[in-house]
């Protein structure tokens, strides 16, 4: 009995035992409310997560929640406009929440010029583009990612070709003949976006003034992009999967004439019967050769990433690892892969001293070539590509529409091989010296090395031609900062910068060009097989040094004023290395007085002025220095051998040349309704750049014929408006939107020596058309497109007036600018602008419960485009001798009196003729993701998967009547090329279907 006894008291123990742990340890369900700290309303779409997992939930329309949750669980409650709270659940089955108010986060922390600052405290102009706004959206480049969604900056794709890089401009460009690229920093190293795999990166600051960029001097002139990678926090080890698969095909076809059209219209221009009837009726039986259809193909892109993050207090990780490979729209064998690593590591050594080491190391590779499009597409189309035997027709069978070689034959034979490999190291250390004083010191280097080899065999080349390249550049850098912070009273806040830095940039090369190979065997790989090598090389260092400092000062937290001077000293320049480039800046939290403290509508009103100059060194490294000419070209025989020859440079010294500066004057306002329901942020600036680094052209008597000179002033003008606007939140519905425009007006103000104009652009089209297609005029924008005025067809009953100019009716008619009776390049006057009067992107954010829609609309208004490819297709220039562009089935004929000129004598290609408006609405990126629900992937030991399709350029709205109107320009980078359209490669409509596991 005693034993019974005993055991039932065990037994009793045991279940108390069990009860106890199955309180401590079970899932409770709790229960709760969340309201405002202001008035106690209740607050619906509250998250509510248990933290370190993606369980949770949301709070319905009376700001109720239930979850279930064990007692030492931390719950996590966070709503956009709200400080996050958390909270321990303990034995509590009923947690109340109430939150306080952060509008428009304003206490969030964002990365500024050597360091961070509370977006609250900011005094210039700054853009965020958070991973949040793009990471819905399967991109394949950094330049993506800011396309539509930062006002101010301007993103163009030049050119649909696998693996080319974005345009951008950030508040136009202020150099003609310099740089205007934006400097890239990431995670405090000067470097390249195309070394950055788009999925690590955690934040993008662009800083548009003088105030934000001044502090980069010359480095800054163009804005400043700083990129934020992701790093490791503290808890178990986190893996993200991100796999997904895209095809891609042109938008749209060019309107060409189909082979039996084409003859027709052979037969009209050239007046005789260049094709029989029969021959004609056999090619609209069997439609002869569609050389669309055999230019373009379907394209892929694939894209691998997979990263590890993690980490203690002591020390975090962040691993990732990319692999893309594509291939292009137009044919052949043109292929693109990339592989990136990335590694962040940051330790804790002590409570004063932290470290951190990122390591970057990637190679991209390229392969084979495209097809020539302006070639191709103006090409017979009654010629097939291929004959009876399967061989190439190398040329149009009966010598018609154009002197070029089928664009088959060096697509499908010339090889290509580029390989870009690129290491980088970057290391930092903080030392908490006291309290208010901090050392940070952080170096490291960027070594890129660049092979390009071609070749061009018998089959397609004359005598066989390769071409080897190997470049070698080390970009280093060290930049110690030391920060103080004293206390100096309660109402006041103060932060002071002193700043060191130095850059270190080298690069040397070798170029080789082999031509007449007796064999096709070796191709690059063996250039003595070759009878003439021309060998070129060159060294060079560019170094910078700099000292900076910055003040950062707050009263009573609602006035603030930032103030920086930067001193930089050049390498390039030879007298006047060093530049001054000062700022400062002023804002007024004018929401923070009492007359607006409590206002229930304005939650954030800020006002900010703002003042800066800062520099442009973007010459080459001997740009100032006249150096000797060497190679064949100026080798003379002596005693039957040919000897090297030495010729004076083309290019006289200027030991005077110094810093092109800009300066920039800034207002703006920051603006939150309704618990920043609404944030309005509004920009106007003028910026003014003088001593432009002009690369200007002497005339031919003088002996040399260029010179980097000081001279000239460019102006841009503009305002920018970012809307953000909180549309619906509650417990099933998430709708936000983000609307930004920038306008921006360009005008040069002056050139060199009170010089009306300069011709700048590629300079390969001067030996194309009669003038440049575009040049810099004084008080004109830069990317001004010359040409003449057309004015129609001469028409019946106008024979008097064209016999003036010994033209017939179905002749083009040009205005007679002179009135000297005659049409000559004398009346070529401005006939268009390549740059917008603004431009605009809308992003959407939908989630209805696990679904979510995103998509990004962007637009452009006011740009011309000078279509020159239509007028190649037209017949008109030297190679093209007929039409094949659809606009020639609508020639003028004495019963069709349109205005298509109907043959191509005294036809312009440089004419009004062919600027179109460019102007284009189009869905850029539209994505549809599910995330799978939680309970069913607990049971897979997942934390998150994610199902998505997305389409890129969905569709497009303009009258432009080439591929797409953004991809113009794609033969060149320069700013007076934009808007021209001339063999560009076009963009791609897209669709991609991917999936993003996380565990």
């Amino acid at each position: 009995m005693k034993q019974l006894n005993a055991l039932l008291k065990q037994v009793a123990f045991s279940g108390i035992m069990l009860f106890a742990v199955f309180a401590m340890y079970g899932q409770n369900t709790i229960q709760g409310t969340v309201t405002t700290a202001v008035d106690g309303e209740p607050i619906p779409g509250v998250n509510v997560i248990i933290k370190g997992t993606t369980q949770g939930t949301a709070t319905d329309f009376d700001g109720n929640f239930t979850i279930s949750a064990s007692p030492d669980d931390v719950l996590v409650i966070s709503s956009l406009g709200y400080k996050t709270q958390e909270q321990s659940v303990g034995n509590q089955t009923t947690i109340n929440i109430v939150l306080e108010e952060d509008a428009a986060a304003l206490d969030e922390v964002v990365v500024v010029g050597y360091g961070t600052a509370r977006r609250s405290d900011l005094t210039g102009a700054l853009t965020s583009v958070s991973s949040s706004d793009f990471d819905k959206q399967p991109l394949g480049a950094v330049s993506q990612a800011l396309q539509g969604r930062a006002a101010g900056v301007q993103v163009n794709q030049t050119s649909g070709a696998p693996g080319e890089n974005f345009k951008i401009r950030i508040r136009g460009a202020n150099s003609i003949t310099g740089s205007n690229e934006p400097l890239y920093v990431i995670d405090g190293q000067f470097s390249d976006i195309s070394t950055i795999n788009v999925n690590d990166i955690k934040s993008m600051e662009v800083l548009k003034d003088a105030s934000s960029t001044a502090i980069y001097g010359t480095r800054g002139a163009n804005g400043v992009i700083l990129i934020t990678t992701k790093t490791g926090r503290a808890g178990k080890p986190k893996f993200d999967v991100n796999v997904f698969t895209t095809i891609s095909n042109i938008t749209q076809k060019l309107d060409l004439m189909n082979a039996a059209e084409f003859a027709e219209g052979v037969n009209f221009s050239d007046g005789m019967e260049v094709f029989t009837a029969q021959e004609i009726a056999d090619l609209r039986a069997n439609g002869g050769e569609d050389w669309q259809e055999r230019l373009f193909q379907t394209a892929y892109f694939n894209n691998v990433q997979i990263s590890a993050s993690g980490g203690s207090e002591a020390v975090d990780y962040y691993i990732s690892g990319l692999y893309q490979d594509a291939t292009g729209t137009v044919v052949d064998d043109q292929k693109v892969k990339r592989l990136n690593l990335r590694s962040n590591f940051n330790a804790k050594l002590s409570e004063k001293i932290k470290v951190g080491l990122n390591f970057n190391v990637g190679q991209e590779k390229f392969t084979g070539i495209r097809a020539d499009l302006g070639v191709g597409l103006s090409f017979d189309p009654t010629t097939p590509a291929f004959d009876e035997n399967g061989d190439y027709n190398y040329n149009s069978i009966k010598n018609l529409a154009t002197s070029q070689t089928n664009p088959l034959v060096a697509a499908e034979n010339n090889i290509r091989y580029n390989i870009r490999d690129r290491l980088s190291i970057n290391g930092n250390f903080n030392w908490d010296i006291l309290d208010n004083l901090v050392f940070n010191t952080s170096g490291g280097f960027i070594k890129t090395d660049i092979h390009n080899n071609a070749y061009a065999p018998l089959i397609s080349s004359a005598n066989g031609r390769a071409d080897v390249d190997n470049i070698y550049r080390t970009n280093l850098y060290n930049t110690n900062r030391l920060t103080y912070t004293p206390d100096i009273g309660e109402d006041h806040s103060l932060k002071i910068d002193a700043i060191h830095e130095l850059v270190i940039d080298k690069s040397n090369s070798t170029f080789i060009t082999a031509t007449d190979f007796f064999t096709d065997l070796v191709t690059y790989k063996d250039l003595s097989a070759a009878n003439v090598q021309i060998v070129n090389n060159s060294e060079s260092k560019r170094e910078l040094e700099s000292f900076l400092g910055r003040v950062n000062y707050a009263f009573l937290d609602k006035y603030l004023l930032t103030a920086s001077f930067r001193a930089d000293g050049s390498s390039v320049f030879q007298k006047d290395k060093w530049g001054y480039f000062p700022s400062g800046s002023i804002a007024w939290k004018a929401s923070e007085e009492d007359f607006l403290k409590n206002n229930e509508t304005v939650n954030n009103l800020k006002l900010r002025l703002s003042y800066g100059e800062v520099g442009n060194q973007g010459i080459s490294v001997f740009g100032t220095r006249s150096r000797a000419v060497l190679g064949l070209g100026v080798n003379y025989p002596f005693d039957g051998n040919d000897v090297t020859g030495v010729a004076p440079s083309n290019r006289i010294s200027n030991p005077d040349l110094t810093w092109e500066k800009t300066k920039q004057i800034n207002v703006g306002l920051d603006l939150g309704l309704f618990n920043s329901v609404i944030d309005l942020s509004f920009d106007y600036y003028k910026k003014n750049t003088t001593d432009l680094l002009l690369d200007t052209q002497l005339p031919p008597f003088v002996g040399p014929t260029n010179k980097f000179v000081n001279a000239g002033e460019v102006e841009n003008k503009g305002f920018e408006i970012t809307l953000d606007t909180r549309i619906l939140q509650n417990d099933k519905w998430n709708i936000t939107s983000t609307l930004s425009v920038t306008s921006n007006k360009n005008k040069v103000l002056s050139l060199n020596d009170d010089v009306q104009f300069l011709v700048v652009g590629d300079v390969i089209r001067q030996n194309t058309f009669p003038v440049n297609p575009t040049r810099v005029e004084v008080g004109l924008p830069i990317s001004s497109f010359r040409g003449y005025v057309f004015e129609g067809v001469y028409q019946l009953g106008e024979e008097t007036e064209a016999a003036q100019f010994n033209k017939t009716p179905g002749d083009a008619k040009y205005r007679d600018i002179n009135g000297d009776g005659q049409i000559t390049t004398d009346d070529i006057v401005t006939v268009g602008d390549g740059n917008p009067d603004f431009i605009w992107g809308w992003n959407w954010d939908i989630s209805y419960k696990n679904w979510n829609l995103n998509f990004l609309l962007t637009g452009s208004q006011g740009n011309d485009i000078y279509n020159l490819q239509r007028g190649r297709l037209m017949a008109l220039g030297a190679q093209q001798f007929h039409a094949v562009h659809g606009d020639y089935r609508n020639r003028w004929t004495s019963t069709n009196p349109s205005n298509i000129p109907s043959g191509r004598d005294g036809t312009e290609i440089l004419s009004s003729q062919f600027i179109e408006d460019g102007s284009y609405i189009t869905m850029k990126n539209i994505a549809l993701s599910y995330n799978v629900d939680t309970d069913f992937l607990e049971k897979l030991g997942l934390d998150g998967v994610r199902l998505y399709a997305s389409a890129e350029n969905l569709f497009i709205i303009t009258d432009y009547t080439g591929f797409d109107p953004e991809a113009t320009a794609s033969v060149s980078n320069e700013d007076a090329d934009i808007g021209i359209d001339y063999n560009t490669y076009p963009l791609s409509q897209s669709f991609t279907f991917g999936i993003n596991v996380k565990f």
